[in-house]
Parts: structure tokens; sequence; C-alpha cells
């Protein structure tokens, strides 16, 4: 089987290098990005990844703008989503047309984060 590949999209360097050595830990690919402009770079420019895992307080474009060009986009529009955020919760999930359950709350347990992954991506 292929290797898996995410697309990281968080703000926080110490945060993102973190999630990103988890990630390939568990035997990810992981394309980071640091704020929302850079993600749509890379998703332009590179073949779509498995899974989005991203941020909603971006700077540049906000996750909450992410999330809506994804979602215009019907190459992009299909691939899991997963929130990674402080103020992720069921209605800021239907605003982002993200299930509500691919919404993970900060600060979180690295085993929670991946069970998940490991639910939408196998």
């Amino acid at each position: 089987m292929a290797q898996r590949t995410i697309l990281l999209v968080e703000d926080d360097f110490d945060l993102r290098s973190e999630i990103q050595r988890l990630l390939e830990e568990a035997g990810y690919r992981v394309m980071p990005a640091g704020n929302g402009a850079d993600a749509l770079l890379i998703l332009q420019h590179a073949e779509p990844p498995d899974l989005i895992l991203f941020d909603l307080m971006l700077p540049l474009v906000s996750g909450w703008e992410f999330s809506a060009e994804i979602s215009q986009d019907a190459r992009l529009a299909a691939i899991p989503r997963v929130v990674l955020s402080a103020i992720a919760d069921r209605r800021e999930a239907l605003v982002l047309r993200v299930p509500p359950e691919n919404c993970v709350k900060k600060p979180f347990a690295p085993e929670e984060l991946l069970f998940l992954i490991r639910q939408l991506i196998p």
C-alpha cells in the first residue's frame, strides 16, 4: 500500500512540528503549511493529499476561508478534513461542512488524533 499523505495546516511552528513528527512516526507523509494561503498553493501544485488537517485561526487565509475554497474545488471537495482548533465545535463543523466527529479540540491527546485519522484513511 502506498504511503498516505496528509496536508497539515497549522500556524504555530512548535505545534506543527510536533504534529508532523507524530504523523511521520505513524507512517504518514506530511506536507506542512504555516498558513491557509501556503496550503492553497500546495494544493494547486501538488497531488491532492489523502487527508487535510487544519486549524481555524490561521493568518492570511483563515481556516473558514480555506475550507470554503476546498469545498468549491471538485478535485479537492471529497478529501476528508479534520479541524484541529481550540474553538472547534458542532456549530463550526456545520459551517465548515465537516462532520462534527472530525473536529478535534486543542489541547488534544495524540492517540485521539491518530485514531480519527486512521478511521478516515485506513
